[in-house]
């Protein structure tokens, strides 16, 4: 090893080092603070802030005069392994389960986590943050950076984890921060378009999400949906990679093929054929869409060598994942659907299979992200022509400003029309203004935030407002509103901007 790389593992080896942290606004007593150049900050400028937040130490690329120890690398990719080596390599003792796709990436990462749980201890990563051994840690990244990863990598050793259920985000693919980790297995849902804000080309979108591929240890398997537009793409960087698992809802040839389905807002049933031999199938997640997550989680099992008779009993027992499809039914015979869907080919998924079930009329309340201010309108048109009456609202504006965003969802909206449509920025008077016009059979779609309690508004991520969440706000306006418009709230609905400019 090189000498100067010895003497940083060294001196890591002399502080009383809790955890290593990015950012320096999130340091404690006792962490190590590591510097790296990004495209927009230098983080070596809040390396005294780290200190005096109570960092014991700071990794940095060049030499900083500070009241702790200063330990010099040539780049952050070897800070990164240093940090590897100080933790011997925690990820190597573990097995990885990497899920990438547009669509249904925590519905799989989540269900599947919650049933190896059930056979042993396993660790999920994701939009949902991480959890293992009854301990949650926030995240700010659906897949976070490569130091909180071994971050988490050691703690999970430490607890004896020997499962770990990650989804990984085409923006982390691309930016390699997997590359120290080998995946047993990789579950690709689907490929659709997203993103493009920052991949630029959808060719580009799905390179990304094909490099999941290339972390796969020898002799893993990789999961792969028929059904999707890019399976074959998927299936030719397999070839001579690893094993595939192939399944589907309409080619009978895939190993696994879901046949008979029937699907509903409570649940699903199917006959699963596999090997030649038929099982029924009973999922508590809802809509047709999640038979393929279904599938992807059970050929995952399957996998990683769970005989089928083992693997369905305890399939059956799965709930779905919080604010993905949850159904809240109200008093009055409605239906509240919370669901994270926030682009454009879940949006239309979602209708497809609420309009083949719906008895009522459909309410929507949706806002979008600042970064997808460019999907904005397609979103807005989608919504309003599946909807019987639609609130727009604010979804995490990131430093956009919310008119500019109501502008975009409603620029494709015709300029009259007799549909109900409203433009309301705060999201809880959305969700009550909604929830005031429901009658028994209709259902509200309650759409992006899933199980989400914080706004960003600005475009700084460690600047998180409170937000009640939408499973929440369902509650206060389904208690305190008897599903009829009261003085005050018709007075605030009437206060709002009650149609589409």
């Amino acid at each position: 090893m090189n000498s100067s790389h010895q003497k940083v593992l060294t001196s890591l080896a002399s502080l009383p080092v809790k955890e290593f942290k990015t950012h320096s606004q999130k340091v404690k007593s006792g962490d190590v603070f590591v510097c790296r150049q990004g495209l927009t900050w230098d983080s070596h400028l809040s390396a005294e802030d780290a200190v005096a937040r109570g960092a014991c130490g700071v990794i940095a690329n060049r030499p900083l005069d500070l009241a702790v120890p200063c330990l010099v690398t040539p780049s952050h990719s070897t800070s990164v392994s240093l940090i590897n080596q100080y933790y011997s390599y925690p990820q190597d003792k573990i097995k990885h389960i990497g899920v990438t796709g547009t669509n249904g990436k925590t519905t799989v990462a989540y269900c599947l986590n919650q049933l190896l749980n059930l056979k042993g201890k396993s660790a999920y990563t994701g939009t949902l943050g991480s959890s293992f051994d009854d301990v949650y840690y926030p995240l700010d990244n659906t897949t976070p950076d490569a130091i909180t990863l071994l971050n988490l990598f050691h703690a999970m050793e430490q607890r004896d984890v020997s499962h770990h259920v990650m989804e990984v985000s085409s923006h982390a693919l691309s930016q390699d921060r997997v590359t120290h980790i080998d995946f047993d297995i990789v579950i690709i849902t689907n490929i659709g378009s997203d993103h493009l804000d920052y991949h630029k080309h959808r060719e580009d979108y799905i390179q990304a999400k094909l490099r999941l591929i290339d972390r796969l240890k020898p002799g893993g398997v990789a999961i792969v949906n028929l059904d999707d537009e890019q399976s074959l793409s998927v299936i030719e960087r397999c070839r001579s990679r690893c094993e595939v698992i192939t399944f589907s809802c309409t080619d009978v040839t895939a190993d696994l093929f879901a046949a008979k389905i029937r699907s509903a807002c409570c649940g699903s049933q199917f006959s699963l054929v596999y090997q030649g031999a038929e099982y029924q199938v009973v999922s508590g997640l809802p809509f047709r869409f999640n038979i393929e997550n279904s599938l992807a989680i059970i050929a995952s099992m399957l996998g990683l060598g769970m005989p089928i008779n083992e693997v369905l009993p305890i399939f059956e027992t799965m709930q779905p994942a919080p604010g993905r499809s949850e159904v809240y039914p109200l008093s009055n015979g409605a239906t509240v659907i919370l669901d994270y869907a926030h682009n454009y080919d879940s949006l239309k998924k979602l209708y497809r299979n609420v309009l083949e079930h719906k008895t009522g009329k459909v309410v929507t309340v949706i806002g979008v992200t600042g970064e997808r201010l460019a999907d904005a309108p397609d979103i807005g048109e989608l919504c309003f022509e599946h909807s019987d009456q639609l609130v727009l609202t604010t979804d995490n504006p990131l430093g956009v400003n919310q008119d500019d965003l109501f502008k975009a969802l409603t620029s494709k909206l015709p300029l009259s029309s007799n549909k109900p449509s409203a433009c309301i920025e705060d999201r809880l008077l959305a969700i009550k203004v909604a929830i005031a016009e429901l009658q028994s059979g209709d259902v509200l779609l309650l759409c992006g935030k899933g199980h989400e309690k914080y706004q960003y508004i600005t475009s700084n991520k460690n600047e998180a407002k409170p937000y009640v969440g939408d499973l929440d706000a369902v509650k206060m306006a389904s208690e305190t509103i008897a599903f009829q418009l009261v003085t005050g709230l018709s007075e605030s609905a009437e206060s709002a901007d009650l149609t589409v400019k």
